[in-house]
């Protein structure tokens, strides 16, 4: 059975008060997967664009139907954003960047969009470590791929997003270990 009040849900999470619990907003985030597949809906490269706070997680890979769906929601207390914005060198620049504590870290690198699957590979190639605001460390982030020309490396050796909901309020994607994320837009 299809809730087709998916969209009401997900507007209630990203509400201040009165959010759904975890299970309701999964069940959500799956019903929206399964109708952006089967309607095939298709998200332009450009409504990606922008800087998204890390809103809701799931705790592992979750589909239609288990009975166990567990996540939760990140309190502010921990801001974690991931950005995107075009690029010179490569069609979207990704930027994740986590706080924690008096310690910030920065990931960038190249990412690459493909509309008809709504999917974004991406590779993390520079990191860079803050204490109290101060540059402790920025340069290269060793990884498999290093020394790789990104946008001749297939998918399936990449991370990536599986997008399934965008809209300017938020957007929610599957990432390649199957597991489901959150963002909202941030001001």
């Amino acid at each position: 059975m299809v809730n087709v009040d998916f969209r009401s849900i997900l507007n209630q999470a990203i509400a201040p008060v009165d959010r759904p619990i975890a299970a309701k907003v999964i069940e959500a985030l799956l019903t929206a997967e399964k109708t952006t597949k089967d309607d095939r809906n298709q998200f332009p490269q450009d409504s990606l664009y922008g800087t998204w706070r890390l809103y809701f997680v799931t705790s592992g890979k979750v589909k239609l139907g288990d009975k166990r769906l567990r996540g939760f929601y990140i309190p502010k207390l921990l801001p974690a954003t991931i950005a995107f914005a075009p690029s010179e060198d490569n069609p979207i620049a990704v930027t994740n960047k986590v706080n924690v504590g008096l310690i910030t870290l920065l990931l960038t690198g190249p990412a690459r969009y493909e509309a008809a699957k709504n999917i974004l590979p991406f590779d993390f190639t520079r990191l860079e470590v803050k204490i109290l605001g101060q540059t402790i460390y920025n340069g290269k982030f060793p990884g498999p791929r290093e020394g790789l020309v990104f946008n001749e490396i297939a998918i399936s050796k990449l991370p990536f997003f599986a997008f399934f909901q965008v809209n300017d309020r938020f957007i929610a994607a599957r990432g390649r270990g199957g597991g489901l994320a959150m963002w909202v837009k941030q001001d």
